[in-house]
């Protein structure tokens, strides 16, 4: 329960600082306001500045950040060994899941010499199934699914810090050469400091090549402070939301709203009277996912879709979501489909619906005829693709006017 409102007030909140209208063609117009775009590049004297205000990076306040909390990856990667670079990049081509596979509470943070350990166990966020005016308290729980802790790791930037010995000869003053060395040191932590390039540091090892070098605690911190923020979300705030699919996006937009989605191209009809609904012409076939197999995830999805005048599915956004991925696999199977277009006085015409995809997975948490099969406005019926799961699974769509 703590989670579930946590979240929801952060979502509104985030939200409520600027809203946005997703058009066709995937772009954004503003409204009040527009998605946040990632932070543009920092100038040299804010970058010497957060430089000169960052405290050296250590395990205990990196404890105290994350243990126990609970946090987003922002690029939605799945599998149990994620490993990034020093500035936040996933290294090699992990694959790519739903932001409802994609929240993680941790458990460990290990920090060394060359890198950031995180041990974390990975939740899907599962909706209740509230559309955007409802109350959404209770709109949606989690549930771990990962068998055991995921690996995240990042490389550090490698502080080197060589010491300049006193000469025996002289107590007060270093020979010419340490002198120097040390200058040269000095000269680079300033270019550091004022966002300046550093030279290459000649002392480095075979081994710390892969990772940068330099001569400031803090430059370390601060560059390791960046990554963490280019890897996690604290929350779904507007820069998470901007690189989700614009469906996803037209469903926050909605709730920030309160109002059900409707395409901005005044061109979109509504289905009224007098006019031909458009029918589906092949088989809708959503299929599930194997998180929501083994773990019952089951429901409606609603969306509301615009058909176009030639019968092609062109803009969704999701108005009942389910999560746990069986949101996205709604959108594919509805993007694949076809339909005979609407007409209106014998013309078609571009017209708004709402489909209803219908989940459902048989086992110990979802019975047959737990779920209410056809209505009277049932206009359009599928099967659920079977999964690679030894259970049985079904599910069927309908058009609603």
């Amino acid at each position: 329960m703590k989670f579930e409102k946590h979240l929801s007030s952060l979502i509104t909140a985030a939200l409520l600082c600027g809203t946005f209208t997703t058009l066709s063609s995937g772009q954004q117009t503003a409204g009040s306001g527009v998605a946040a775009p990632d932070s543009p590049p920092m100038t040299e004297a804010a970058t010497a500045a957060l430089l000169k205000s960052t405290p050296p990076l250590t395990e205990d306040a990196l404890r105290s950040r994350y243990v126990g909390k609970l946090i987003f990856l922002r690029g939605s990667y799945l599998g149990d060994d994620l490993n990034f670079d020093v500035s936040g990049k996933v290294n090699g081509s992990p694959a790519v899941g739903s932001f409802t596979l994609s929240a993680f509470e941790v458990r460990k943070v290990k920090l060394s010499k060359h890198k950031l350990d995180i041990e974390a166990d990975r939740y899907g966020l599962h909706f209740f199934g509230a559309l955007p005016y409802e109350d959404e308290t209770k709109a949606f729980d989690r549930v771990k699914i990962s068998k055991k802790p995921v690996h995240i790791s990042i490389e550090r930037e490698l502080i080197v810090i060589p010491k300049v010995k006193k000469d025996k000869k002289s107590k007060d003053a270093p020979p010419p050469q340490q002198l120097a060395a040390a200058q040269t040191l000095k000269t680079r932590d300033d270019a550091a400091a004022a966002g300046t390039p550093k030279p290459a540091t000649a002392s480095a090892t075979s081994e710390d090549n892969a990772a940068l070098l330099a001569v400031s605690p803090a430059h370390s911190a601060m560059l390791m402070n960046k990554a963490l923020d280019n890897i996690f979300a604290g929350d779904i705030d507007l820069r998470m939301l901007s690189h989700l699919p614009d469906y996803w996006q037209a469903y926050f937009a909605s709730k920030s709203q309160h109002r059900q989605f409707m395409p901005a191209d005044a061109s979109v009809k509504i289905v009224s009277e007098g006019m031909t609904p458009p029918r589906v012409l092949n088989s809708i076939d959503p299929s599930s996912n194997e998180y929501a197999q083994k773990y019952g995830i089951a429901g409606m999805e609603l969306l509301r879709t615009v058909v176009d005048a030639t019968g092609v599915p062109r803009q969704m956004a999701i108005a009942r979501p389910i999560g746990f991925g069986l949101d996205e696999k709604a959108v594919e199977a509805i993007k694949s489909s076809h339909f005979r277009p609407a007409t209106m006085n014998g013309q078609p015409v571009p017209v708004v619906i709402d489909l209803v995809v219908t989940f459902r997975i048989y086992s110990n948490r979802t019975k047959p005829g737990s779920v209410t099969k056809g209505s009277k406005e049932t206009v359009l019926a599928a099967s659920v693709a079977d999964t690679a799961s030894d259970k049985s699974s079904g599910g069927d769509a309908n058009l609603r006017r």
